[in-house]
């Protein structure tokens, strides 16, 4: 009887070992990169509540952007009073588009 592992054994579990690790690593780099994503969407809706807001009490505003940490937001109002909003990132992707009614005083 002889104790211990044999070498073939010690490789396996190394290997496997080997597996677990790069697939926790992996789930870290794509958890890191949906926080730093959904930062940026909550960044964007902060400004466009802001810009929605401020929309409302300056009477003759047509059109403008705010710049946020990862991108900007850009908005238009026509004559209606229905304001076209969009936020996108810094790389020009679009986070998201809307369309709402501004009231104004």
């Amino acid at each position: 009887m002889s104790r211990g592992f044999t070498l073939l054994e010690v490789v396996v579990a190394l290997v496997l070992l080997e597996v677990a690790v790069l697939a926790a690593v992996g789930t870290l780099a794509v958890a890191s990169r949906t926080l730093a994503e959904a930062e940026h969407l909550e960044r964007a809706v902060v400004e466009a509540e802001g810009a929605l807001d401020s929309l409302a009490g300056v009477p003759g505003a047509t059109s403008g952007s705010r710049t946020f940490t990862g991108g900007e937001v850009d908005w238009s109002i026509d004559t209606t009073g229905t304001v076209s909003l969009r936020a996108q990132s810094v790389v020009g992707a679009i986070l998201f588009e809307l369309q709402s009614a501004v009231r104004r005083p």
